[in-house]
């Protein structure tokens, strides 16, 4: 029975799979940043890309590295780079496969600008493992070091008849040193509705250190708009061309509330019409030039007679420039004028008025 036992048992190991050769220990280094973006506003420049997860052999990566953010300064194309660490992270070991955890670094080109020594900051992100070792070129991303100008100020908006007027002063000359790639100063005017987080650019003006404004007339009225002004640089070089945004000025907020009416109303004419003096068909006839606002509603029709007050005599708006006054009696003299309504109410002022007699016979 034992012996049946012990050949059992050595049946079931051999139908057993052998382990193969052991595989070599991972070496740890990082696969390499191949996403890095640079975006410049302003003195600042913000750095963002995707962390390594694995290693250069597939592993997930176990220990903790480092990423050594790095930037070089260049004059010009083909110029050899000379990169320093301007600051370091940690690389974190990985939890799982898939995509890394985006990662963001900014950097003050404050000083940069001010020397005016070179024309464009280059950086990339160099991930290294525990052991200090790191495979391959991370990509590199570029930014110009062309000098902005300074937050506008005493920013205004304020409804006008053809929309909202913005106004702004120019704070003058940038601070930093000339730079060394051709540039030239521009203005966007920005806006948002109220609530929402979608910006649009309505104008891009040329600076010329004087007051500045524009008329937003695309605009909707009883809404709320928020406009702010970003000063633009457009630089360029032999090969290149691009732009670089200033700080933002401070954000206005206002009302789009139309209180303004349309123009007065002109050319009001008033004729007496009858087949004969004592027909009931008998009625003034007022004409006058249309007005031509696209928010227009209407016309009011006021008459009066002599040492009385003048009355509107239409019911509802008038939408033609031309009124049929029936309500006339023999011998009579009225005297009449007009206004013209928009689409919110806002009523214009009474134009020149017109008279008529009617004959008593």
């Amino acid at each position: 029975m034992r012996l049946l036992i012990a050949i059992v048992f050595l049946l079931t190991l051999t139908g057993c799979g052998v382990p193969g050769a052991p595989m070599p220990p991972s070496l740890d280094i990082p696969k390499f940043v191949g996403d890095l973006k640079a975006v410049r506003k302003g003195e600042t420049v913000t750095l963002t890309w995707t962390t390594p997860t694995e290693t250069t052999d597939g592993e997930l990566i176990r220990k903790p590295g480092k990423l050594l953010v790095q930037r070089a300064l260049t004059s010009g194309h083909g110029a050899e780079l000379h990169f320093q660490t301007i600051s370091e992270l940690t690389l974190e070991p990985a939890l799982k496969e898939g995509r890394g955890d985006q990662v963001m670094a900014k950097d003050s080109l404050s000083e940069l600008l001010r020397s005016g020594s070179a024309e464009f900051a280059v950086y990339s992100v160099l991930a290294q493992g525990r052991n200090g070792k790191s495979f391959g070129l991370p990509n590199r991303a570029s930014v110009p070091l062309a000098p902005t100008l300074s937050p506008p100020q005493k920013v205004s908006a304020a409804p006008v008849p053809a929309g909202i007027m913005i106004h702004w002063d120019e704070f003058g000359p940038p601070l930093a040193k000339d730079s060394r790639l051709p540039t030239q100063y521009a203005y966007k005017v920005m806006r948002r509705l109220q609530g929402s987080n979608d910006a649009a650019l309505i104008k891009q003006l040329n600076a010329g250190n004087q007051e500045m404004e524009f008329v937003d007339t695309g605009i909707e009225w009883e809404k709320i708009y928020q406009y702010w002004i970003v000063p633009v640089t457009l630089w360029q070089d032999d090969n290149r061309k691009g732009e670089v945004e200033g700080d933002d000025s401070a954000i206005i907020e206002v009302l789009a509330h139309d209180s303004f009416p349309p123009a007065t109303p002109s050319g009001l004419q008033a004729v007496f019409s009858s087949v004969s003096a004592a027909s009931q068909n008998s009625f003034i006839d007022l004409t006058w030039t249309p007005n031509i606002e696209n928010d227009l509603a209407g016309y009011n029709v006021y008459r009066y007679t002599a040492n009385a007050a003048p009355v509107k005599i239409n019911s509802e708006l008038v939408k033609t420039p031309r009124f049929p006054d029936p309500g006339i009696q023999p011998g009579m003299k009225y005297f009449y004028s007009v206004t013209a309504v928009d689409l919110r109410g806002n009523e214009s002022g009474k134009s020149e008025e017109t008279s008529e007699t009617v004959p008593k016979d």
